[in-house]
């Protein structure tokens, strides 16, 4: 099985230029512990992780540096992805050997989906039920 065939393709994302608040906001609305930040384009330039986001809140010594952060501010570059056709074994190593919750998937460098240690554990769940 291959992480296209478990991937998220309905992605929650942000802009780089977002702000931090709206991005904390768009996390707790949507229930997910990261989105990946991407281009108009699609093309994905960094993760934001709640991790960042708390980062950036105790690093605010006053009230308007918040606002003017964005996700491109505070997301981590470059982050660890797999590809669509990587095998969902190699996918499981990468969540726990990375620590990671979630991994990007692109094409080249574009986004498209993301795939979570729920997911694989959703799949696991499903395939131990089928016995």
């Amino acid at each position: 099985m291959q992480a296209q065939d478990v991937m998220n393709r309905s992605v929650i994302t942000l802009r780089p230029h977002m702000p931090v608040a709206a991005a904390a906001a768009l996390l707790v609305a949507r229930g997910v512990t990261s989105a990946p930040v991407v281009t108009a384009e699609g093309m994905l330039r960094g993760i934001v992780s709640e991790v960042d986001l708390l980062r950036a809140r105790s690093t605010v010594s006053d009230g308007t540096a918040e606002h003017a952060a964005t996700a491109a501010d505070v997301m981590t570059p470059e982050p660890v992805t797999v590809r669509p056709t990587d095998e969902l074994t190699d996918v499981a190593a990468v969540l726990l050997d990375r620590g990671v919750r979630a991994v990007p998937v692109v094409d080249g460098e574009r986004l498209v989906g993301i795939l979570s240690r729920r997911d694989v554990l959703a799949l696991t769940a499903r395939q131990t039920a089928e016995l």
